[in-house]
């Protein structure tokens, strides 16, 4: 055995010999260091760059004992394996040493024994610096890590299918989310768990999903829980096929179901009806668009139904039982009806609507019709209650009655309209005849509430002038409503439908304020005047009346003694004691009564001992006959004696002609209100009239307002047929309606009607008659109109084209010499009898 001493001269030779190899490996690679140490662990030679790995110079590394280096807590790692190197051989291990900046330093190490006549004198030790890779090997396990766990603990549910669909890997968020473990999903298709009305949609996206590889594709699913419920997911698919860890498609599932189901039950609110659980307006318009946009050459009907006194039935019986009604209502008419009918919706508290299945004949909508009033025939038995009611229906028919869903919808109502309001049946099938004057009511009915919210109503003011001053002391508010359509619209046609509706409260008020606002701001400027406003039997039964005039008078600072309040006498028989109790009230406050268009209605002078009236309107009717009719005259000076003898002021309206003003201001009537000074006009011209006071109008000026020369006077009117062309360019589908030609020439005719126009607006009319045996069709649109007794006069310039008026002028030659030889000829419909005969048999 060899001695210690010469252990170290045996290594030392050997050190010399093998000096010499390998040299560009150790001196050009920055982390080999080869190192040799004896069998006492000492370190006796280092090849390579021992700087970069120790920190120190070469003289203060070769000497010192290995362990010095070695990291405390791997020595005992360090020296097992040397002693195992000596009884086994070489060895290959980790470690870390802490090089002298105190840096650890992850190395590995082959340890080889150096023998010599089969005994250890040393060991070879080559190291390589592995720091950076230890370092990125610790990076990856806990990022492994930190996916695995968040897999693992994701909420929702993340797995890899593979290109046939088949489920490969499924965190453990599948069973709380769906409630199978992942070793009863693994291995199944994933079509299997999936809605079969949403299988079609899946195998489409599927196929793009593995056409596009790392693009993610998202799709809304019903998976199917466990427990057989469906439950919606929005996946997001990835195809990472051609990545080799992968190798399937990653799909995220994320459960949105509660949401999903909050937007289905807004989607439901906004769709149904929660009452009786069917469609509403919004859906039955939907549907009825949708099936527009299918048709093909097919008839559709839309009927629309109206429970009548449904609303006075509540008040009667609850609501709760009416409820109840409208809930049998729905049910018994989809039983009875569901094979006829495409879709049944309530669209309004008594409304329902039908669409049809396709109808091809216009006697099975008919025989419908009648299907639907004789389910009305029985009564209803409801909580021991057998309630009847019936019901008034509209029918509209695609395409004849319209081709888009609006003008069906407004058609069938229409429709319904004229089934409340004629006598011939419970229902009406629309016709493109319907009339004029039926369409204007309907469309002025419909369109109120926008036209308060619009607004669209105007006040225009009328002066009321004292006799002896010439000046303006009162003024008169009336109410306008300035249509788009229809121009400005007379009280007396829109009064009674908001009445009808209710609406009349808020328009009421809206009055009241601006005539108040308006008042307040002319007395700021110097013009004391008094305003009076007409209130109707509505307004008067409100019970909140006295205590809102008076919040107004306050909010404009205006004394009570400048507002009247104008009521006429069938205001009064109507409810009288509670009227009565009303007029009092206001008298209280201050405000003045007039009593509107006196003289010609009931027991006039008995209604002034109850009403009390500060002011007397003698009605236009009266003051139209005076001086001539002797009637009228006697009965005007009796009513203007009396009031002097009460104390009550009087106002003759309608005064028209300077004889008319003489006359009542000999009888020392206290004002006038009339044409011969002014018409209603809007607010900033009686500002002026104000500013500037009136003169009165002379009737040479009035005739010639009124009248226009024409090249043919007619001495009886000729009829003609009118109808509506066009409305501020939208074409319409209107039937005719008679009216009266007084006179025409090749621009211009004027006509006679019972239905009131627009003036000045973009309404084209168009006109048929019979002139010389031709057929003639004019178009043309108002320019002019006056109105007297409720007949409508109006002016039309012609739209025409050059050859077609002279073909006109042709016609209009030969009927004026026929006309100067005989005031009737053949082939003409000339009418005899007056106007007003005339268009009340219509």
């Amino acid at each position: 055995m060899l001695s210690q001493l010469n252990k170290r001269k045996k290594l030392e030779e050997y050190l010399e010999q093998e000096k010499y190899s390998y040299p560009e490996v150790f001196e050009n690679s920055p982390d080999i260091i080869l190192f040799i140490i004896d069998s006492d662990g000492i370190i006796v030679k280092i090849r390579g760059k021992h700087d970069q790995l120790f920190g120190m110079e070469y003289e203060r590394v070769v000497g010192k004992k290995y362990s010095k280096f070695v990291y405390e807590k791997d020595l005992k790692k360090v020296q097992k394996y040397r002693l195992k190197g000596l009884k086994e051989g070489p060895q290959y291990f980790d470690f870390r040493i802490m090089n002298t900046n105190g840096k650890l330093i992850n190395i590995d190490i082959s340890l080889v024994p150096i023998k010599e006549n089969n005994e250890i004198i040393g060991f070879y030790g080559l190291t390589h610096n592995v720091s950076e890779k230890v370092t990125l090997q610790n990076f990856i396990q806990k990022k492994s890590e930190k996916i695995d766990s968040l897999i693992h603990h994701a909420h929702e549910i993340i797995g890899i299918i593979n290109r046939d669909g088949i489920i490969v890997i499924e965190n453990p968020s599948i069973e709380e989310k769906l409630g199978y473990r992942v070793e009863e999903i693994s291995g199944r298709s994933i079509v299997e768990l999936i809605h079969p009305d949403d299988i079609d949609l899946f195998n489409y996206k599927f196929e793009e999903i593995i056409k596009r590889p790392n693009t993610p594709f998202t799709i809304e699913l019903r998976i199917k829980h466990k427990k057989g419920e469906w439950r919606y997911f929005e996946v997001v698919c990835t195809n990472l096929l051609n990545n080799s860890s992968i190798a399937g498609v990653i799909c995220n599932f994320l459960d949105i179901t509660e949401n999903k189901n909050q937007q289905l039950e807004i989607q439901r609110m906004a769709y149904h009806d929660d009452l009786t659980g069917l469609p509403n307006l919004r859906a039955f318009e939907k549907r009825l668009k949708s099936v527009i946009n299918a048709s093909e050459n097919q008839k559709y009907a839309i009927i629309h139904l109206n429970l009548d006194g449904l609303r006075f039935l509540m008040d009667l019986i609850g609501r709760e039982i009416a409820n109840r009604l409208l809930i049998k209502i729905a049910a018994t008419i989809q039983s009875k009806l569901g094979s006829c009918i495409n879709l049944l919706a309530r669209i309004n508290e008594d409304e329902f609507a039908i669409l049809t299945t396709d109808i091809n004949e216009l006697v099975t909508i008919e025989e419908l019709a009648n299907d639907i009033l004789r389910i009305f025939e029985s009564s209803f038995n409801v909580n021991g209650y057998n309630l009847v009611i019936t019901i008034r229906i509209g029918i509209s028919i695609y395409p004849e009655s319209g081709e888009t869903t609006t003008v069906l919808m407004k058609n069938a109502s229409l429709a319904l309209y004229l089934a409340k309001k004629g006598n011939g049946g419970n229902y009406h099938i629309f016709s493109p005849t319907a009339n004029v004057g039926t369409y204007k009511v309907f469309s002025l009915r419909n369109e109120l509430q926008q036209a308060l919210q619009n607004n669209q109503f105007v006040i225009h003011y009328q002066p009321i002038i004292n006799v002896l001053t010439k000046e303006i002391e009162c003024v008169e508010a009336l109410l306008r409503w300035n249509h788009p359509d229809w121009g400005l619209v007379p009280p007396n046609e829109f009064i009674p439908l908001a009445e009808e509706s209710g609406l009349i409260i808020q328009i009421g008020e809206w009055v009241l304020q601006n005539v108040c606002k308006n008042v307040s701001s002319w007395h700021k400027a110097g013009h004391p005047v008094r305003a009076s406003v007409n209130l109707s039997i509505v307004q008067f039964l409100q019970p909140d009346l006295v205590n809102m005039i008076e919040c107004i008078l306050e909010d404009y600072n205006l004394d009570s003694e400048w507002l009247t309040i104008e009521i006429t006498e069938s205001t009064t028989i109507e409810q009288e004691e509670k009227m009565l109790t009303k007029l009092s009230k206001l008298r209280k406050l201050g405000v003045q009564i007039a009593l509107d268009d006196f003289g010609t209605g009931y027991a006039s002078f008995n209604k002034l001992i109850d009403i009390k009236p500060s002011i007397l309107k003698l009605d236009s009717a009266l003051i139209q006959g005076i001086p001539n009719e002797k009637i009228s005259t006697e009965i005007v000076k009796s009513i203007i004696q009396l009031a002097q003898r009460l104390s009550i002021k009087v106002v003759a309206e309608g005064v028209e002609t300077v004889r008319q003003e003489k006359f009542v201001a000999d009888l020392k009537c206290d004002w006038i209100q009339g044409y011969l000074y002014s018409k209603p006009v809007p607010p900033r011209k009686f500002l002026k009239m104000l500013e500037g006071q009136v003169r009165n109008i002379s009737e040479e000026e009035m005739n010639q307002d009124k009248t226009k020369n024409f090249t043919i006077e007619f001495q009886y009117p000729l009829e003609a047929m009118m109808t509506i062309s066009e409305l501020n360019g939208r074409k319409v589908q209107l039937g005719n309606k008679k009216v009266l030609l007084e006179n025409i020439e090749p621009d211009r005719l004027c006509f006679l009607s019972n239905v009131k126009l627009p003036v000045g607006t973009e309404m084209l009319l168009k006109f048929q008659l019979n002139i010389m045996g031709e057929k003639l069709t004019l178009f043309g649109k108002i320019v002019y109109g006056s109105e007297q007794a409720g007949i409508h006069q109006y002016e039309i310039e012609l739209i025409i084209e050059e050859k077609n008026r002279d073909f006109l002028i042709k016609q209009l030659d030969k009927l004026y010499i026929e006309l100067n030889n005989e005031s009737l000829i053949t082939g003409h419909s000339f009418i005899t009898e007056s106007p007003e005969d005339y268009f009340m048999k219509l």
